[in-house]
């Protein structure tokens, strides 16, 4: 049985010794770098050793190792002499065990988020939801945005979110300059079809922050892991076609627009947030390369241009829709829930005026993993949810519109992740995806963007 690389690495990391890793090595192995410093590749052995060595030892804050025979996937964070950072490294392993491949990104520590110090919300807010009790309120959301409980005494529970303006890169990426409080005032949670509880009930201007007060909804929503009937997945596209049919041609005032949304995983972002302290947007790169890689060209190269600049089929969307309406924008599992005929769906952080194929496509490509239905199945549930609502064109291009918004992590599961489970999930997902945006482009086409895709990209095995 070959010896495991993780305790290599921590010797590496905590030792400046890379002695250990360099025995296991291959001589012609990749690293790729994502970080502040922009993006680099490095290769071969010995620049790879001399690369890792440069920071020299350090303190260990965090480590969360899982090991493979495919590799190994590493979130640590670090603290050495000149710097200190968080770091995510997936390394991948050949039959013989030898590491042939490393992926990091690196980013800052965060240094706290959300609420200043001091900082509680207004008075008048708490008196309109008559609490009497406020305590902080643990949350693993992308966003760094505060949380907070409100209670009354009759212990009727509320979630109270401080949002600023820009202030996490989900905000940067979508110019959100207070959207859930902007949609309030402009009526939309009120406007809302009865299908729908969106939580919304009370907004605070605070400042330049506001608060967002929201039906505490915890016990409604999925809990982790719970399948999803295929009955109750067409009753999530019901109240999705619900508001999507009832705000059609007039989104609110607040809403992203759907070239941002559709942008929010693009090169572009991942260069804008190289100095911020999330993770997730250095890994963006690394999922588009692999998807170069892994998809075949006739679908890969247009994906890509749309993913680089998606204007051309943000605009060609909803001119097929004949106007814009309200999407939730996060349509998943996370936000999902259901409360006696309603369908609970919080966190409208990335609403936008899009269309309704972008919101399914999202959905499809986040959920159908737990659904109990196929890909097909749903594609068709969701047509049927829409009741003859959709052009066919703006259907071809929100399909295609998956890919752009997701491709690059079904990529990265596929090509970068040395989970077997996961490299499997990711495969066959794109087995499906591939051929299906190929059957959206020969019908439709590319809106109006370049084909090409970079020569020095490698390939290896391409998904027809």
């Amino acid at each position: 049985m070959t010896a495991s690389v993780a305790p290599l690495l921590r010797r590496g990391v905590e030792r400046g010794d890379w002695s250990g890793l360099r025995e296991r090595l291959a001589e012609d192995a990749v690293l790729r770098t994502s970080s502040e410093a922009g993006r680099a590749r490095v290769d071969g052995a010995a620049a790879i050793v001399a690369h890792l060595g440069r920071p020299g030892p350090g303190e260990v804050r965090t480590w969360d190792a899982r090991e493979w025979p495919a590799g190994v996937a590493l979130t640590f964070e670090w603290a050495g002499a000149g710097s200190t950072d968080r770091r995510r490294w997936y390394l991948r392993t050949d039959a013989g065990g030898r590491v042939t491949e490393v992926w990091s990104a690196a980013a800052r520590p965060r240094t706290g988020a959300g609420a200043e110090p001091g900082a509680g919300p207004p008075r008048a807010l708490l008196a309109e939801l008559g609490a009497t009790q406020v305590r902080p309120l643990a949350h693993g959301g992308n966003s760094g945005a505060a949380l907070l409980r409100a209670v009354r005494p009759d212990g009727t529970a509320f979630v109270l979110k401080r949002v600023t303006a820009g202030a996490d890169w989900l905000a940067r990426a979508t110019r959100d300059d207070g959207r859930t409080a902007r949609l309030h005032a402009a009526g939309a949670f009120a406007a809302m079809p009865r299908a729908i509880e969106p939580g919304i009930v009370a907004v605070a201007r605070d400042g330049a922050a506001a608060w967002v007060a929201m039906r505490d909804l915890g016990a409604q929503l999925l809990p982790d892991g719970e399948r999803l009937s295929r009955a109750r997945s067409r009753r999530v596209l019901a109240a999705a076609a619900a508001l999507h049919a009832a705000f059609h041609g007039a989104a609110p005032d607040g809403a992203a627009t759907l070239r941002d949304r559709l942008a929010m995983t693009s090169p572009a972002v991942a260069d804008a947030e190289r100095g911020g302290p999330d993770l997730l947007p250095k890994q963006f790169e690394h999922g588009w390369e692999a998807f170069a890689e892994v998809v075949a060209p006739d679908v890969a190269g247009p994906v890509l241009a749309l993913a680089r600049e998606p204007a051309p089929l943000a605009e060609a969307l909803i001119a097929a829709h004949g106007g814009p309406t309200l999407i939730h924008g996060d349509l998943r599992d996370d936000n999902l829930g259901f409360d006696g005929d309603r369908v609970v769906l919080i966190d409208w952080d990335l609403a936008t005026a899009g269309t309704p194929t972008t919101e399914f496509a999202w959905y499809l490509a986040q959920d159908a993993w737990r659904i109990d239905a196929t890909h097909d199945e749903l594609e068709a549930d969701h047509r049927a949810a829409q009741a003859g609502g959709l052009a066919e064109r703006e259907v071809e291009l929100g399909m295609l519109s998956g890919l752009v918004q997701y491709g690059w992590l079904l990529a990265h599961s596929a090509r970068v992740h040395p989970d077997p489970a996961e490299t499997a999930w990711g495969r066959e997902e794109l087995s499906w995806w591939v051929p299906r945006v190929r059957r959206a482009l020969e019908r439709e086409g590319t809106p109006a963007a370049r084909t090409e895709v970079q020569d020095s990209l490698r390939r290896e095995e391409p998904i027809a």
